[in-house]
C-alpha cells in the first residue's frame, strides 16, 4: 500500500509537472507569437522613425531656409516699402502734372473752339468776297475795261503827254481782238495798262489798252473803235485825249 501511495502520488505529481510543462510551452509559443508581433512592429516603427527622421530633416532645411527667407523677405519688404514711398510721390507729382494738364488742354480747346469760329467767320468773308469781286470782274470786262489788279493799280496812275505813231496793227488768230504796236514805251513814261486815243487828221478813231511795253515800242488792245472808222499804220495816238 504504501508503494501503490507513493506511485499515485508520483504520478499526480508527473500530471501536474506535465500539465505546467504544456502550459509553459503554451505560454512559451503566445510569447514567440507576440515576439514575433513585437518584432515586425519594431520593424515598421523603426522604418516610420526613420521617415520622421528624414521627414524632420527635411522639415528643419525648409524651416532654415523660411527663416532665410523671412530674413531676406524682411529686407525686401523694407526695399519695397521705400521703393513705394518713392512711387508714392510720384504718383502724387504725375496726378499734379496730369491735372495741369486737363486744365491747359481745356484751355486749349476753349482756344481753338473761337479760332475754328473766327476762321468760320472768314471763309464766308472770303466767300462774299469772291462773290462780289466776280460780280465787278463781269462788270468791269463788259465795259472793256482791265480785271487785273495790276493794270487796274497802273490804269489809277495817269500817264504823261506824249504823241506817236501806229507802226503795225493785225487781228489775232484766235479770237477776234486787234493788235497794234506803237512807236511808244517805257522810256516815254508808258507802262502797261496805260489807254491812248488813236485819231487820224483830228479825226477820232478809237482806243488801245497797252499791254506789252518795252523801252522804245508798245502793243497794245483795241479796246474801242470809232463807227465806220478802221485803225492802220501811221495812225496817231496819244495819251492827252
Amino acid at each position: 500500500k504504501a508503494a501503490e501511495s507513493a506511485r499515485t502520488a508520483a504520478q499526480s505529481d508527473a500530471n501536474a509537472k506535465n500539465a505546467e510543462i504544456e502550459t509553459l510551452k503554451q505560454q512559451l509559443a503566445a510569447a514567440q507569437n507576440e515576439k514575433t508581433t513585437f518584432e515586425g512592429q519594431a520593424k515598421v516603427l523603426d522604418g516610420e522613425n526613420k521617415r520622421l527622421d528624414t521627414e524632420n530633416k527635411s522639415l528643419k532645411l525648409a524651416l532654415d531656409g523660411q527663416r532665410n527667407i523671412a530674413d531676406l523677405t524682411s529686407q525686401e519688404s523694407e526695399e519695397r516699402t521705400k521703393e513705394a514711398q518713392v512711387q508714392r510721390a510720384r504718383n502724387m507729382e504725375l496726378n499734379k502734372s496730369r491735372d495741369t494738364l486737363v486744365v491747359d488742354n481745356n484751355t486749349l480747346r476753349d482756344q481753338l473752339f473761337g479760332i475754328e469760329l473766327q476762321l468760320k467767320q472768314t471763309e464766308e468773308k472770303y466767300n462774299a468776297l469772291l462773290k462780289t469781286n466776280a460780280t465787278m470782274r463781269a462788270f468791269l470786262a463788259s465795259k472793256d475795261l482791265p480785271t487785273d489788279t495790276r493794270l487796274m493799280t497802273v490804269s489809277a496812275a495817269p500817264p504823261p503827254d506824249v504823241w506817236g505813231k501806229i507802226v503795225s496793227a493785225r487781228r489775232e488768230e484766235k479770237g477776234n481782238r486787234v493788235l497794234v504796236e506803237v512807236s511808244l514805251g517805257l522810256d516815254d513814261g508808258l507802262i502797261v495798262g496805260h489807254a491812248m486815243t488813236v485819231y487820224r487828221n483830228d479825226k477820232y478813231l478809237g482806243r488801245i489798252r497797252l499791254e506789252d511795253v518795252r523801252p522804245d515800242r508798245s502793243v497794245g488792245v483795241v479796246v474801242e473803235t470809232a463807227p465806220n472808222s478802221i485803225i492802220e499804220v501811221q495812225d496817231n495816238v496819244t495819251t492827252k485825249f
